[in-house]
This record gives C-alpha cells, sequence and structure tokens, in this order.
C-alpha cells in the first residue's frame, strides 16, 4: 500500500501539486489561528495582572479599621497578595512644602496645622493606582517594597524646593485624630523621588496638593501612630490574585470570614480589565469562528476533489479488490497519498502561517487601538511554544485528510466488490 502511495503520487504530478496546495493553506491558516487564540489564552492571564485589578476591603464611613480581624486572608491560598493601605496626614518639621492657589480659605490655621504633608502608608507603592494608571510616575530611586523600613518617595517639586536627592532624611510627625496623644517625630530615608498631577480635593491645608503627597512604608506608619503589632490600622486592604476566577473564589471566602459585614465593603476594582476583556473575546470568538470554518471548509473541498478523482480510479479499485486487497486497505492506502503529499507543506505552511498570522493580527491593530493588546499578541509565544502549536495543527489536518477520505470513499465502502467490478465495464 505504502509503495502504491508514493507510485500515485510520482505519476499523477498535477494532481499532487493541487492537493500540496489545498492541503498548505489549510494548514498555515489553522497554525495561524491557532496561535492566536491560545495567545489570547495567555493574554488574558497578562492582562489581569497589568491591570492591577484587585479586591478592595474598607470601612462603610471611610474610617480605620484594625487589621488583626483579617488574619484569615492569609490563609486563603487563592490570594497571591495582601497590600495594606493607611492615609493619613504628617507635619514635617526640616523641609518646606510648596505652595499653591488654594479653592478654600482658612482664616485661621493653628502651627499644628501648617506645613502638613499628605502621607500614604503601603507595604507596595508600585501597585497604587495613582503609579499604575501613569498619574504618578517615578523619575529617580525605586519603589516602596515590603520590607522597607524607614522609607519614603517624594514629589519632585518638593524635592527641588528643599535641594533634597536620594537618600536624604525627612523627618514627620503624624497627626492621628482618634488619639490626642502626641506622636514621635519620625526619620525616613528617601529612596524614590516622583512626578505627575492628581485629581485634588481642597481642605484648606498644604496636603491637599499632589506636590505635598508622599509614600511611606506602612511598618514605619505604624511605629510613628504607636500601634503594636495587634492594633495595627488601615483605610484599606488591596488583595490580589493571579487570575480572574481565583478572585471570585477568594471573595466568596472572605465573604465567609467572622465579622460585622454591615460595617464594611468589599468591591472589586475591575472596570479597565472588562472593557480590555471585551476586546480579547471579540478576537477569541473571530478566531474560534475561523477555525471551524476552516476545518468544515477543509473537509468539504478535499472530499469533493477526492471523489471526483476516485470514480476516475475506479478501474484501479475493481482490480486491487479483484486480487483480495480489502476496502480498508484500499481507503488506507488513499490517506497514505494524502499524508506523503502533506510532508513537504510542513515548512512552507509554517513560514506561510507565520505570515498570515500577523496580517490577521495586524488587520485588528487597524480596527482597534488596543496596540499594547496586538503587540501582546505577536510576542506571547516562544519558539517552543510555536512547534507544539504548529504539531497540534498538523495533528487536526491529519483528521481533515481521514475524515475527507473516508467521507469520498462511501461509494467503495458502502458497496459489495461485486457491484464495483460490474462498474469497470
Amino acid at each position: 500500500m505504502l509503495r502504491n502511495a508514493v507510485a500515485y503520487i510520482l505519476r499523477k504530478r498535477n494532481r499532487t501539486i493541487i492537493v500540496f496546495i489545498i492541503l498548505t493553506v489549510v494548514l498555515s491558516c489553522l497554525y495561524s489561528c491557532l496561535n492566536i487564540s491560545k495567545s489570547t489564552s495567555n493574554l488574558e492571564k497578562d492582562l489581569y495582572k497589568i491591570s492591577n485589578t484587585s479586591l478592595s476591603i474598607t470601612k462603610n464611613n471611610g474610617d480605620t479599621f484594625e487589621t488583626n480581624q483579617f488574619e484569615e486572608l492569609d490563609k486563603i491560598k487563592e490570594i497571591k497578595e495582601i497590600i495594606t493601605v493607611y492615609d493619613g496626614l504628617a507635619r514635617t518639621t526640616n523641609i518646606k512644602v510648596v505652595d499653591g492657589t488654594q479653592l478654600i480659605e482658612r482664616d485661621y490655621l493653628s502651627d499644628e496645622f501648617k506645613n502638613m504633608l499628605s502621607v500614604e502608608a503601603t507595604n507596595n507603592s508600585e501597585k497604587n493606582n495613582l503609579f499604575s494608571s501613569g498619574i504618578f510616575n517615578i523619575i529617580k530611586g525605586r519603589h516602596i517594597k515590603n520590607n522597607d523600613k524607614g522609607k519614603i518617595l517624594i514629589h519632585n517639586e518638593l524635592a527641588e524646593k528643599n535641594n533634597l536627592k536620594l537618600n536624604d532624611k525627612i523627618k514627620l510627625e503624624f497627626i492621628d485624630f482618634n488619639n490626642s496623644e502626641k506622636k514621635l517625630e519620625y526619620e525616613f530615608e528617601i529612596i524614590g523621588i516622583f512626578s505627575g498631577k492628581k485629581q485634588e480635593k481642597y481642605t484648606g491645608l498644604s496636603s491637599d496638593f499632589s506636590e505635598n503627597m508622599v509614600f511611606i512604608d506602612y511598618e514605619s506608619s505604624q511605629k510613628a501612630l504607636n500601634k503594636l503589632e495587634n492594633n495595627r490600622i488601615v483605610n484599606k486592604l488591596a488583595i490580589f490574585s493571579d487570575s480572574s476566577e481565583n478572585t471570585r473564589v477568594a471573595l466568596n471566602k472572605i465573604k465567609k470570614i467572622k465579622i460585622d459585614w454591615s460595617q464594611y465593603n468589599v468591591s472589586s476594582d475591575n472596570n479597565v480589565l472588562e472593557e480590555t476583556l471585551e476586546s480579547v473575546e471579540g478576537i477569541k470568538h473571530i478566531i474560534k469562528i475561523m477555525t471551524y470554518s476552516i476545518m468544515i471548509g477543509g473537509i468539504t473541498v478535499l472530499s469533493l476533489i477526492l471523489i471526483l478523482w476516485l470514480r476516475e480510479r475506479i478501474h484501479e479499485i475493481g482490480i486491487l479488490l479483484s486480487i483480495g486487497i480489502s476496502k480498508i486497505k484500499i481507503v488506507t492506502q488513499f490517506i497514505f497519498e494524502l499524508l506523503f503529499i502533506s510532508l513537504p507543506s510542513l515548512i512552507l505552511s509554517l513560514l506561510i502561517g507565520n505570515v498570515i498570522l500577523n496580517i490577521i493580527v495586524g488587520g485588528f491593530m487597524n480596527s482597534d487601538d488596543s496596540t499594547i493588546m496586538v503587540d501582546s499578541l505577536l510576542e506571547n509565544n516562544n519558539l517552543i511554544s510555536n512547534l507544539i502549536t504548529f504539531m497540534q495543527s498538523y495533528g487536526i489536518l491529519i483528521g481533515i485528510i481521514v475524515l475527507s477520505v473516508i467521507t469520498a470513499s462511501l461509494m467503495i465502502l458502502i458497496k459489495k466488490p461485486k457491484e464495483i467490478l460490474s462498474k469497470i465495464s
């Protein structure tokens, strides 16, 4: 059967070229579609991380709350990171704040509320929405990390006014409106300088301005507020998972924690992600339709061509049957013929498939402004992943070949050998 298959391929060159072209086109299209389909699945996970989507636990009245009642969060395996956030005010004692035009004027302001800075204490400043959205950008130094102690980020205009640079020290005295006890002065080392302008809310204090906002490490903020390990306070707990599915599971587990939930609010900040995922889902839907269309089209075209050719090969089939060759072996020979023709198309299909991939992705780029998403589609897979995808595409092609041959060979399979032999004459 193998020799017969090779002999037929070499003897019928025109037919071989036609089938070669069809198989190359089908395999190229399958490879490009599967590649994009896989990339979009990986892209969803990457977008989830980039979008900074998190669950937030806050108090309904906006006040601070103690973290010790949420110790069970550490036991939820779907939670990858918990970021503690404390927002407060502090008076600086060794530098001058940046002045600006106030929309609210206070007739009398005590010395205690002059030279004020807005402070956000966190164990990971990089995931703060002001930085992740690009409103603030680090221009010198680095972000605050989980193990930092006595570290601070300041605005570049505050640094310029006071001739401050990296590794200089700033002294802060925190204001706690819930506790009138005088707080100790605490010294912080500058590890980063940022720029940008946020939307400002005016209260008549110097802390209203973006230039007078600073970020410090959470550990030091609690020491400066005289808080012990068992009574640390936050304004918000930001909870991060590595996928939207894990976030949903984590949310259900969080709500089972035994506290008075009427005082708290759990919300998900995923508006940006949802809008982006709509575009990804649109691409996945289009690619799915294209893939199925290619498979159905490939089976249909191959079946029709094979039906025409098998009618011309009725003498060959009759002779094989007359010498005792079974129908299964004859059909197997036809399958081998197409498989042998498909082998040279592997290299060509890989090259053409990558060209089609770029054309398809280019089409999405022209129809959508999601340039970052499109770039990710092109760069998401490595060489090994592409080869695995290509071999999966070839596996689908083999399935198409087998189905096409069986469909075209029904005239042989359903008829008795005597009927087929009678048609020779």
